[in-house]
């Protein structure tokens, strides 16, 4: 015999005050479906993926298990909060992540969060400049769990998260301009 949720709650209630309350809060929460492939509201991991150059390379960019979850934990943790910074422009992701083949036909840094899961590489358009974008973003780093914010040749913004195993972010921000890298949003 199936039994209505209103039923449900209430046989709770006469057993039980208190997991009857936590069942009835369960049940008025709001459920958030994600779309199929979707890491989080606004980011997908086919986009923080995505490579020309390994397309044209053959370069297989899948993600493992460790990689995927870093990259949800960046999309939901970080770049939700750069598009709310950001007046919910549309973040246009360049450059996600990068498997080691990848990341050495591009030139990576050897150590780069690419690697990982941990970084992107994007444009805001409807918010501003790069360096808006920087500028908007560096109050809270700390935050967004940034590691590293650089405003990379007046071009696009990285936004990097502490590869594991460390958690723990050096909210660094740099301009890097051509081969020079300053400390600071420049």
């Amino acid at each position: 015999m199936a039994h209505t949720q209103q039923e449900v709650l209430d046989w709770l209630a006469s057993v039980n005050t208190s997991l009857s309350k936590a069942a009835a809060d369960m049940v008025s929460m709001p459920v958030t479906i994600m779309p199929p492939g979707n890491l989080s509201p606004h980011f997908t991991l086919a986009e923080l993926t995505a490579s020309d150059t390994a397309a044209m390379r053959g370069i297989d960019n899948t993600p493992d298990a460790a990689a995927t979850e870093q990259l949800s934990d960046l999309a939901n943790d970080t770049l939700e909060g750069i598009r709310t910074i950001c007046k919910n422009n549309p973040v246009i992701i360049s450059s996600g992540y990068r498997c080691p083949e990848l990341n050495a036909a591009v030139g990576g840094a050897t150590n780069s969060a690419h690697k990982y899961g941990c970084a992107a590489d994007f444009t805001v358009p409807g918010f501003g400049n790069v360096k808006a974008v920087c500028k908007a973003i560096e109050p809270y780093m700390k935050d967004l769990g940034i590691d590293q914010l650089i405003y990379e040749n007046n071009s696009w913004v990285h936004v990097g998260r502490a590869i594991p195993p460390s958690t723990t972010p050096r909210m660094q921000a740099l301009t890097i301009n051509g081969s020079s890298t300053t400390t600071g949003i420049a």
